[in-house]
């Protein structure tokens, strides 16, 4: 759960500052001011004599700033008692009789009469002007507020951060005590927090209210807006228990929904004494769709990435049932008719006869072997459960076992063995790097012309530049393989179009060789041009710390080089 929770000094400093807000209602503030000025301006008025004085047919002006004062201030509530005092005291003090309320001239009634009509109106345009101007702020923080939604929709890609952006934009902008986007299980039950702003009291927690969870399911069941009023008591504040206190609180959940598809639940918990104006809800309920489509964003590319599976997986299938379902059949069909044929009592076998039948059986079920553990390697390595037992080994004597073994294979090619002296035994997973070895050297055979050689060679690259690192490479004098194939060499069960007129396979070989190679922390280098044969080498690192190698955390890689695997 992502949790953003304001600091109590920044609480406190917020608190402060809308105590000093000029936008906000100060009635008690503005009376003050007002009749206070009042009273300063009887002694500043009569120290110039008054209306006798030169400032004398200005003194209603004066009397002006009070009541405009107030009304700024505290709006027309204030400034209405505000300008009768000021009234009061003109009269009182400045109009003649001094020092009583009646008024012998007609002038100076009508001068009354303007002056509260004026007063009165400028203090209606004050209050006007403060109304607007807060509403235009609030308008403004609002747009501030879309825009900065619109970017964490945009922006981020990870649904913790996007939905960590929401709640505490939606919290800052509505001043809220807490925001909360909740998510349900599968079956829609058990509720959890996925990111919040601000103090969300436990009683108001999904997690620990089952009145809170039963009111998020309802509201996820039933698509409508519900309230939830009750006595807060302890709460969560920066990690921590505080103590008990009662208060009323209000928290409000809005569905979360996309159509009529139910994604989760937007908890919103208001101040005391808050409760949202119609631009408030217009805002919550823009935020709350942004939520919600933020949630189906992430739904949606996880269908997305379930469907990419599903269809990789039917591929290799399908490539999988392509390429062995003949390789298998046909040792199958070899095993089956020369078992057949020496189990038929009526025909008498001479010994060299029965001889080869029983070679035909053993190599076809040792072809049969092969094939069935190159689909269990093949296997692992798409699983990612590849991991090497590096032990130490002389190069040069897995090079030799592996070209001793594939004497057979290798009739007709003669073998060039390119071992430098004293080359230094490395920390490998002997068992592997046979099986890489013995699978290049297998294509290098199969695809080169007979009477052409084949080079098998290792030499350690010692730079002080790069990291130490062993080359293994195999070279052949075959067809080569074009351009437009190369980008697509390693791919399980994939073979070049010019490799299949040569001879048969399944396309494993080469895939099986990268993912062991890439388990040790190494890559496969192949370069290759049309009639001038191919070059395979295997990189694998050496430390030169003597520390062993593979790493068994290696990920499972791209292959590194300007071709791909027959």
């Amino acid at each position: 759960m992502t949790h953003l929770t304001a600091s109590p000094s920044l609480q406190r400093a917020r608190r402060r500052l809308d105590a000093l807000d000029p936008l906000a209602p100060h009635p008690l503030l503005g009376a003050g001011a007002g009749l206070a000025l009042v009273a300063a301006l009887v002694p500043l008025l009569s120290y110039t004599h008054g209306a006798s004085g030169p400032v004398g047919p200005s003194i209603p002006l004066f009397f002006l700033v009070p009541v405009l004062l107030s009304s700024a201030l505290g709006g027309l509530r204030v400034g209405a008692p505000v300008s009768v005092v000021a009234i009061v005291v003109w009269d009182w003090y400045f109009i003649p009789p001094l020092y009583t309320i009646t008024i012998y001239y007609p002038r100076d009634l009508l001068a009354l009469v303007v002056f509260l009509a004026v007063a009165l109106l400028v203090g209606n345009l004050a209050a006007a002007v403060r109304r607007r101007t807060a509403e235009a702020l609030r308008r403004a923080h609002s747009a501030e507020a879309l825009h900065d939604l619109s970017l964490a929709l945009i922006a981020r890609a990870d649904l913790a951060g996007m939905l960590a952006a929401l709640t505490g934009r939606l919290c800052d902008a509505l001043d809220l005590e807490a925001c909360a986007v909740l998510l349900p299980d599968a079956r829609g039950t058990i509720w959890r927090t996925a990111a919040m702003a601000g103090h969300l009291p436990l009683d108001l927690g999904v997690e620990q209210s089952r009145t809170a969870a039963a009111t998020a399911t309802w509201v996820n069941d039933a698509g409508q807006i519900s309230w939830l009023g009750q006595m807060a008591g302890t709460g969560l504040r920066d990690g921590r228990l505080v103590r008990p206190h009662v208060r009323q609180t209000r928290a409000q959940f809005l569905p979360l929904r996309v159509d009529t598809r139910p994604l989760g639940v937007l908890e919103l918990v208001y101040r005391s004494g808050v409760a949202p104006d119609a631009d408030g809800a217009r805002l919550v309920a823009t935020f709350a769709n942004g939520a919600a489509l933020a949630l189906e964003q992430v739904r949606l590319a996880a269908e997305e990435r379930a469907a990419d599976v599903a269809r990789e997986s039917d591929r290799l299938k399908s490539a999988l049932l392509a390429s062995v379902s003949h390789d298998l059949r046909t040792p199958l069909t070899t095993i089956k008719g020369a078992a057949s044929s020496l189990l038929q009592e009526d025909v008498r076998w001479s010994d060299e006869t029965r001889r080869a039948f029983l070679v035909d059986i053993d190599a076809e079920a040792d072809r049969l072997s092969r094939l069935v553990s190159n689909l269990l390697d093949l296997s692992r390595i798409e699983a990612g459960v590849i991991k090497p037992s590096a032990e130490w080994e002389d190069v040069g004597e897995l090079v030799d076992r592996v070209v001793g073994r594939l004497g057979p294979c290798l009739a007709g090619h003669p073998i060039v063995r390119e071992l430098p002296p004293g080359l230094l035994a490395v920390r490998l997973d002997a068992v592997q790097i046979e099986q890489v070895l013995t699978n290049l050297v297998e294509n290098a055979a199969k695809y080169s012309p007979p009477g052409t050689p084949v080079t098998v060679g290792a030499r350690l690259a010692d730079d002080s530049t790069v990291p130490a690192s062993l080359h293994l490479f195999v070279v052949d004098q075959g067809a080569g393989i074009p351009p437009s194939e190369q980008a697509r060499i390693f791919e399980p069960f994939y073979r070049a179009a010019g490799a299949r007129r040569f001879a048969g396979g399944t396309g494993m070989g080469l895939a099986i060789a990268k993912g062991f190679v890439e388990a040790h922390g190494g890559r496969v280098v192949v370069t290759s041009a049309p009639g001038r044969g191919s070059t395979f080498t295997v990189v694998l690192p050496v430390p030169r710390d003597g520390e062993p190698h593979p790493r068994e955390d290696a990920p499972l890689g791209d292959p590194v080089g300007e071709g791909a695997p027959r």
